[in-house]
């Protein structure tokens, strides 16, 4: 299949790399967890935050690229059809921000706002490329919504994280079989 040609690795060096993606999507699960906690705290204090959050997904997903296809390093197509998604992921943030600068959006929805945008931009990304990404993307999805409806967000938040990891680690061992 074309998401996953590379992942023909011995089984030790494979459950390591199993290990090493699910923590990566657990730690970037995490920051996305604090964004959107913190976005309803300061919505204008939160926008580097978002800015950075974004880069480091879009250099996740550069780096997943490469790992699970065949692209060279330098292989430009994909490069810029990966810069160009992340990008509009950028804009689409930056527009919730100018939105709520300008008061046409409360700022207590710019947390909610934003993890949406970047859970359909992680999720439409790994739909692309990489099913592990599409995995974080569903995982942010559900907490943002959890979020939305469930006040006390942390113990769902973490409920959240422990199973997309879990999906994340039986994925890949599934796939390697």
């Amino acid at each position: 299949s074309p998401m996953d040609t590379h992942d023909i690795t011995p089984d030790r060096s494979g459950s390591r790399q199993n290990l090493i993606e699910a923590v990566i999507g657990l730690a970037l699960l995490v920051l996305a967890f604090f964004a959107i906690a913190s976005s309803d705290v300061s919505a204008t204090g939160t926008r580097t935050y978002w800015t950075l959050l974004i880069l480091l997904f879009a250099i996740t997903a550069f780096v997943s690229d490469r790992m699970h296809t065949d692209h060279g390093i330098a292989h430009m197509p994909s490069a810029v059809t990966i810069a160009l998604h992340w990008l509009g992921i950028f804009f689409a943030i930056q527009i919730v921000h100018y939105f709520v600068t300008t008061g046409r959006m409360a700022n207590a929805d710019i947390g909610l706002t934003n993890g949406l945008v970047l859970a359909l931009g992680t999720y439409l990304f790994g739909v692309y490329s990489n099913w592990r990404m599409a995995t974080i993307g569903i995982a942010l999805a559900i907490a943002t919504a959890g979020v939305a409806i469930i006040e006390e967000f942390i113990w769902f938040l973490f409920i959240v994280a422990v199973i997309a990891i879990a999906v994340l680690f039986l994925g890949a061992r599934l796939a390697r079989k």
